[in-house]
């Protein structure tokens, strides 16, 4: 009866193991560009946490604002105290689902649609990108970009530097996801 019990437990195991369906990363790489022909604005951030299900297409991420690091430390200041307002709203997150078909078994990289909500700032905005997923039994690696407005998230840009910073600003995510082990 031991044998048994033992046997399944294992089987148990070995199928939960097989069907992983959530994945996870703590060290997303998130980079955004505002550059303008009058001031280059770039930071990055490697410290975003993102989920994917792929059972329910759902995915997930946020990163706390003062993870980006800017190449002069000015920036990063006027970033996080007068932009982002850091200390009001520490973290910028998304919510939403892979809206195109996608065979998570296949391990060839595929363009999908993501769409859903992006809150930054205090703002929730509905979003709608592409993504590049490579899915493979270990891991899955996902690439996107996606543009929003300061507007949009109520950010204020005093117009005595509105031309260094671009209307639109780039938001590129990388991540590796692995397993995600409760």
């Amino acid at each position: 009866m031991n044998k048994l019990l033992l046997l399944f437990a294992f089987a148990l195991v070995f199928f939960n193991a097989g069907a992983q369906s959530r994945f996870f990363t703590k060290d997303a790489k998130i980079n955004f560009n505002s550059s303008t022909p009058l001031e280059d604005i770039i930071a990055e951030s490697n410290q975003a946490t993102t989920f994917i299900d792929i059972e329910k297409n759902e995915i997930a991420f946020s990163v706390l604002t003062t993870s980006f690091k800017f190449r002069r430390a000015l920036m990063e200041e006027h970033f996080n105290e007068n932009y982002m307002e850091s200390s009001k709203f520490p973290k910028a997150k998304f919510t939403g689902k892979i809206v195109s078909p996608i065979d998570w078994k296949s391990e060839k990289q595929v363009v999908v649609d993501v769409k859903g909500d992006l809150t930054m700032h205090g703002a929730t905005k509905p979003v709608t990108f592409k993504a590049q997923i490579t899915p493979s039994k270990s891991k899955i690696t996902a690439t996107s970009e996606l543009k929003v407005t300061p507007e949009d998230f109520n950010i204020p840009i005093p117009s005595a530097v509105r031309d260094k910073i671009a209307k639109e600003v780039t938001i590129k995510i990388d991540a590796v996801y692995a397993p995600y082990q409760q």
